[in-house]
């Protein structure tokens, strides 16, 4: 269905016009306007904030409410996947232009990792923020039995859109803030409809109604306001149309039947319930609204980060997850669960997020993302989870639990009875997990983990694999250009098979190449292709193949890594356990299990071999591994001519740095050592690593 413009209403007052007649010395009043096009204004005088990058810094800071925005963030808002080499230094370019412009009142500050803005009390008018004043003191008057009250405060409140949130900025941040803006909008709407409603305004309301559903022909509760207004101005026939247009609607677009609410609706209206012709009941509250001091509820969580721009390869494991989460029907009580898995960088994150956010709309209490931290040195605590979710969901700091049970039991009672959308990122493990899931039926989850995580019961799982051929060129040709890679095919061929299909190999390839317009494909190519540069190409930035993969394996235990580095001198093929245990000098259960802890955190892949499983590692994680080995070990010890059961060798032999092949014979251990291609010594023992001692510590 194509996308229509909402419509805004001519009533709204021009801003800052409006805003200023509320203020007395408005000559001297700052209005910073993000509530249509994103603008400054120094009393009646606009002030030139530029193109659309520093209007971007500038929204992106005020939508963040005094948070920290890391530059990583901002990066993403201002360029999405292509940022340029000079990112950092343009950012500080955009930050103190924003300052300049805004005047010393304003304090643009510099605070690792990124930046954050300060507003004075008195001076400055926010019309994002005056809308989500006003929007809270008309929903607490709705709630407190004051309609009329309700009413105007709301009206008042959507007086401050003058069009569609954030005009002017970077397309990342319209991606990641304007639906969130217009949501807000929506619930202030459907309140001030609402307290119309009890008013009696039902007439009044229906042209309106009409013309906000046609904008948003899949948000029910307008659909249910028009129903019931239909009705109480005596059009009941129109009331069971507008449901069975509803119906026709929900069904085309995605394949659901009306939520309970409007089923309900509907009932009444065929039987003509006498409630249909009542407002609402209300609570009572025990002293007027104008004069009980309420505390404005903050606005529903917007947590998520910007989806992917460029994504590829994916779609049978978005939709699969976009439909289990918007057809979620749960059976007693149970919460929609979904992990995630693979190994560093395969993409998990990204296709989580691009699920999120089509099925956000799913989901009006509120959407949270939170970065676990499970493949760093330093995994997120529960307790400190806890306490982030606490205050994502509205609790002020001073009223979080001390306790981690008491904080599980304040985070299931806040969210009991809403529909949120929780991302875990980057999950460690299930006992640091646990605690964080919903358990109640509304909420949804989508987790990403490294570790398949396997005492989760009840959960939807979906492993990632590298991209296939066609898939991963896909995605290099539209980050370094397609007109690029189709005047260098071979050399793109090259680089794209060198990245073995892994997303974050081929995200920093793409977005290098495009960084470096003037140089050829086929210098990258050639390095990528050299086993001792090739990890040395694939970082730029902040992101870094090598970084990543180091990052995971300092969470394994010395076994587990010990096992990993000998396994890349194995070769590219499969290994079967015995020849694992061999080389390792452990037993065969032993390196059976070793095994199997690296394939369950995925840097091996189980492969069948016929008469038993192997283990193979990814071409990256390979060079990787071997880098290690020759570190930790002093060398590289020389594989075993391992062979199949069809009689085809699976690891080939080694080849000196300026000799000939080694015969097979040689894995005997009775061959003096040779050299690698980086000069390192080929030790010929493959028994238990020597223990050595380094600044006092036995290693």
């Amino acid at each position: 269905m194509a996308a229509k413009q909402t419509p805004y209403p001519d009533t709204r007052a021009p801003h800052p016009e409006a805003a200023r007649a509320a203020r007395p010395d408005t000559t001297k009043t700052l209005y910073l306007n993000l509530l249509g096009p994103v603008e400054a204004h120094l009393g009646a005088t606009p002030l030139n904030l530029g193109g659309a990058k520093p209007r971007t810094v500038l929204a992106a800071l005020l939508m963040a409410r005094g948070r920290v925005v890391a530059d990583t963030e901002l990066t993403a808002l201002l360029w999405g996947d292509r940022p340029p080499a000079t990112c950092t230094a343009q950012i500080h370019t955009y930050a103190s232009r924003v300052r300049r412009l805004l005047g010393p009142g304003i304090d643009v500050e510099r605070r690792r990792p990124g930046y954050l803005i300060r507003l004075p009390e008195h001076g400055v008018h926010v019309d994002l923020l005056a809308f989500q004043e006003r929007a809270a003191r008309g929903a607490a008057a709705l709630a407190a039995g004051d309609a009329r009250t309700a009413a105007d405060t709301l009206r008042d409140a959507l007086a401050c859109w003058r069009g569609e949130a954030l005009g002017g900025v970077c397309d990342p941040l319209v991606v990641a803030g304007r639906d969130r803006l217009e949501e807000e909008r929506l619930a202030a709407l459907e309140r001030r409809m609402d307290a119309d409603l009890q008013l009696g305004r039902h007439g009044e309301l229906i042209p309106e109604l009409i013309a906000e559903i046609a904008s948003h022909p899949l948000r029910e509760g307008l659909r249910a306001k028009l129903m019931t207004a239909l009705y109480r101005a005596g059009r009941q026939a129109d009331a069971l149309a507008a449901y069975r247009a509803a119906r026709a609607t929900l069904a085309e677009e995605l394949g659901l039947d009306p939520c309970a609410e409007l089923q309900r609706l509907h009932q009444a209206l065929l039987t003509g319930h006498p409630s249909l012709l009542q407002p609402r009941p209300v609570p009572t509250a025990a002293v007027p609204a104008a004069t009980a001091p309420v505390a404005a509820p903050l606005p529903a969580p917007a947590e998520l980060p910007p989806a992917p721009v460029r994504f590829t390869g994916r779609d049978q494991e978005v939709l699969r997850l976009s439909t289990a989460l918007s057809d979620h029907r749960p059976r007693g009580g149970e919460p929609a669960v979904h992990v995630v898995t693979g190994m560093i960088g395969v993409g998990k994150t990204a296709v989580v997020l691009r699920t999120a956010h089509r099925v956000r709309h799913r989901y009006p209490d509120g959407q949270i993302h939170l970065d676990l931290r499970g493949s760093g040195p330093d995994p997120l605590e529960p307790a400190d989870a806890l306490a982030e979710l606490l205050r994502l969901l509205g609790v002020a700091p001073d009223r979080i639990p001390a306790g981690s049970d008491d904080r599980v039991r304040a985070y299931r009672t806040r969210i009991a009875d809403r529909r949120l959308l929780l991302v875990l990122d980057d999950a460690a493990d299930e006992r640091r997990l646990r605690p964080l899931l919903p358990v109640t039926e509304g909420c949804a989850a989508l987790i990403t983990s490294r570790c398949a995580l396997p005492a989760l019961d009840g959960v939807g799982r979906i492993a990632l694999r590298p991209l296939p051929a066609a898939d991963a060129r896909g995605l290099f040709d539209a980050l370094a250009g397609p007109a690029r890679t189709a005047a260098e095919p071979r050399a793109a061929d090259a680089v794209v098979e060198a990245c073995a299909g892994l997303p974050l190999a081929l995200r920093i390839a793409g977005l290098r190449a495009a960084a470096r317009p003037l140089r050829p494909l086929a210098t990258p190519a050639r390095r990528l292709t050299a086993p001792h540069r090739a990890l040395d190409e694939l970082a730029l930035g902040d992101l870094s193949v090598r970084e990543s993969l180091m990052g995971g394996y300092r969470r394994l235990a010395p076994p587990g890594r010990r096992a990993l580095r000998f396994l890349s001198a194995l070769g590219p093929h499969p290994v079967p356990p015995q020849t694992a245990a061999r080389a390792l000098g452990v037993g065969p259960d032993r390196a059976e299990d070793l095994l199997d802890g690296l394939a369950e955190e995925h840097w091996t892949e189980r492969v069948d071999l016929g008469g038993g499983p192997g283990h193979r590692l990814h071409p990256l994680v390979r060079l990787f591994a071997g880098e290690l080995l020759a570190r930790e070990e002093g060398g590289v010890p020389l594989p075993l001519p391992v062979r199949s059961g069809a009689g085809v060798p699976l690891s080939p032999p080694v080849r000196s740095a300026a000799g000939p092949v080694l015969p097979a014979g040689a894995a005997a251990g009775l061959l003096p050592p040779v050299r690698c291609a980086v000069g390192v010594p080929l030790p010929l023992s493959l028994g238990p690593a020597p223990v050595r001692v380094r600044a006092g510590r036995a290693n």
